[in-house]
């Protein structure tokens, strides 16, 4: 399998759904990252960026050589006109690598405003062949997300017939409705998924009702915690990044701008050392650890196609799997290297035995540690580190800067996710 060379491989992008998350994307090995301001994204429930973190976030980008993709994605009604050209011609001051596009009005917009970036067509307008994809080339876009159904053979096809940046969607949930969009939300809840405020319906457990017995509810057995008869599993192409390389594409994009701090940085940093080791024998030596990697950040089951439609027909269940619970990460230092100001999402308790997981470099630094003294901020010796809270912590042995810090499931199973922790 020929590979490209390491200044050729594909980008990496990956999600930002606040400032915080987008800072430990960068410093876990992102090439790219993608994020949403106030307005026009298809996630308005994440953190999202004002003027001042968009500013904030050009600069570390800037001086880390990190690419910004800012998302104007969603699909505007009439109404929606006059509003999305006054933010327009509010973000236009910013010096935005790619704005990311679903809605061709929202491109009229943009190129008649003259913003200066360039412009990347969302999965949403479901490109699966090259001769759309160079429609889209035509009408300003430089890069096509292709749409999450496309196969690995066509997204050959379309690299041999057009010259246009091909990105795809290497890890992250999937979507019940065809390449994301989906009416479900707005119909049950008034809250439309095409404007960024899906409430995910398709996640929700469903029990059957016969018309004449009302109240009478009857379970759709699925798995022992309930079921989700239109939920999909998690997407996961690690041990498929170098079939997507060899196809030609031009990005891999991670999803989840909603997920945690923990979800952003891990996955960033093993889809980043995957792309690095392509084509050397470090590919397949690596790809359990990968593996486990991935399983240790909460999914539902994996996939390496939508739905597996390409595969077989059998229905599976996709109960929410948690194997590792997201601690906290170091935000500064000590008096020695053993201490660490940690900011906690979850309790931390003195004594008790934690895992960090560092970015990788040529090395991987990974490794367990143990609690031996915890102080508030007002220098008092305390038993626990409560959930959003800085403390600093004294640990056995010198604790490296950007950490983050997890706890592994004693179950080790198939979970819901557990009220009131952070993941």
């Amino acid at each position: 399998m020929k590979m490209k060379s390491a200044a050729d491989k594909p980008e990496l992008l990956a999600p930002a759904g606040n400032l915080e998350k987008l800072t430990f994307a960068v410093k876990y090995g992102a090439d790219a990252v993608y994020f949403g301001g106030d307005e026009f994204n298809l996630r308005v429930r994440a953190g999202n960026f004002s003027p001042e973190n968009i500013e904030k976030s050009l600069q570390l980008c800037r001086e880390h050589n990190v690419r910004t993709v800012f998302l104007m994605n969603s699909f505007l009604h009439e109404g929606d006109l006059e509003a999305a050209r006054k933010y327009i011609n509010e973000i236009k001051k910013f010096k935005l690598d790619a704005i990311m596009v679903s809605d061709p009005g929202m491109l009229t917009m943009l190129q008649d405003t003259g913003v200066e970036a360039e412009f990347h067509l969302s999965t949403q307008m479901n490109t699966l062949n090259h001769l759309a994809a160079d429609f889209w080339k035509r009408a300003g876009f430089s890069r096509i997300v292709l749409a999450r159904e496309t196969t690995i053979d066509e997204i050959r096809a379309i690299r041999e017939n057009s010259d246009v940046e091909l990105e795809v969607f290497a890890h992250g949930a999937l979507c019940v409705a065809y390449s994301g969009r989906c009416l479900l939300s707005r119909y049950m809840t008034g809250r439309d998924a095409n404007q960024g405020d899906c409430s995910q319906p398709c996640r929700w457990n469903y029990k059957l009702v016969e018309e004449k017995r009302p109240g009478n509810y009857l379970d759709v057995i699925e798995h022992q915690k309930g079921t989700e008869i239109i939920s999909s599993k998690d997407l996961n192409t690690i041990h498929r990044v170098e079939e997507f390389i060899d196809a030609g594409v031009s990005a891999f994009k991670i999803e989840g701008r909603m997920k945690s701090l923990y979800h952003a940085a891990n996955t960033t940093r093993i889809y980043k050392h995957a792309i690095q080791c392509a084509g050397t024998d470090d590919f397949n030596r690596n790809l359990s650890f990968w593996q486990e990697e991935l399983d240790l950040i909460n999914h539902r089951p994996y996939t390496d196609d939508l739905f597996n439609e390409f595969n077989n027909l059998e229905f599976t269940g996709v109960p929410y799997v948690r194997r590792a619970l997201f601690l906290g990460y170091k935000s500064g230092s000590g008096d020695d290297k053993r201490q660490a100001l940690i900011k906690t999402s979850n309790p931390i308790r003195t004594g008790e035995d934690v895992e960090a997981i560092f970015p990788i470099d040529k090395n991987i630094k990974d490794g367990t540690f143990t609690i031996r003294e915890i102080h508030d901020m007002d220098g008092n010796i305390i038993e626990m580190a409560r959930p959003s809270s800085t403390c600093m912590i004294t640990f056995d042995r010198d604790m490296d800067d950007n950490a983050i810090l997890r706890r592994r499931e004693e179950t080790g199973g198939d979970t819901d996710k557990a009220k009131g922790a952070t993941t």
